[in-house]
């Protein structure tokens, strides 16, 4: 049985929307694991009073959360869902 979100039923513009947001989140999981976050690993510059380390890992956060909230805005706008069936 294949998941819903790769259903073919959905509309196209529907598929592409939850296919983007699946990649960004596998990006910021890919950001935020050891080859990459190695880069970003330092104390100095302070961006507003935080280490750089931790300023790069909120701004994964906040970044996460306004994807996920524009998202959920969004189906609730257009009455859609990645239930087919519905």
């Amino acid at each position: 049985m294949r998941p819903r979100l790769f259903s073919r039923r959905l509309p196209t513009a529907h598929r592409r929307l939850y296919r983007s947001v699946l990649v960004f989140f596998v990006l910021v999981f890919l950001a935020m694991i050891w080859p990459v976050v190695i880069l970003f690993s330092r104390v100095r510059p302070m961006v507003f009073g935080l280490p750089f380390f931790l300023f790069y890992l909120a701004v994964l956060l906040v970044g996460s959360f306004m994807v996920l909230l524009s998202l959920y805005l969004w189906e609730n706008r257009t009455g859609s869902s990645s239930d087919p069936g519905e």
